[in-house]
């Protein structure tokens, strides 16, 4: 049985994050109770066939939102190499093994979208998170 949750949370940033990107923008979405379906497939692998022949090309707006990740990375004591944003860690996995990861279809799209704008996109299980649980 799911447990409920509140009907909305507010993310927290550090302030140190805000203090040294004041333009640092975070989005976050709460989808409760949702079936996922996907009512155009061939959409979804369009988009995922899009975003692995992107991966294999040089673009300057993907590449620039990923270098401005790992300097904000490196900023906070984390080697880009060896711990890069989702985004780029996707790119990367692409760029080896020739496609992304097929895990569902609502995780299948987000990967798909970071690795077309170098966004890092993700999401968590409410039920599984082990954060704090002040939202």
């Amino acid at each position: 049985m799911r447990k409920e949750h509140p009907m909305s949370f507010t993310p927290l940033i550090d302030p140190e994050i805000k203090a040294r990107y004041p333009d640092f923008h975070l989005i976050s979405i709460a989808v409760r109770n949702a079936e996922i379906a996907v009512p155009d497939a061939q959409a979804l692998n369009d988009t995922i066939a899009a975003a692995e022949q992107a991966a294999l090309r040089d673009d300057a707006q993907r590449d620039a939102h990923l270098a401005a990740w790992a300097v904000a990375y490196e900023a906070f004591g984390t080697k880009a190499n060896r711990t890069p944003c989702s985004a780029a860690a996707l790119l990367k996995r692409v760029r080896k093994d020739g496609s992304l990861p097929r895990i569902s279809p609502l995780v299948d799209a987000y990967n798909a979208l970071s690795v077309l704008y170098g966004v890092p996109i993700g999401g968590e299980d409410l039920d599984l998170y082990q954060g704090s649980r002040d939202f």
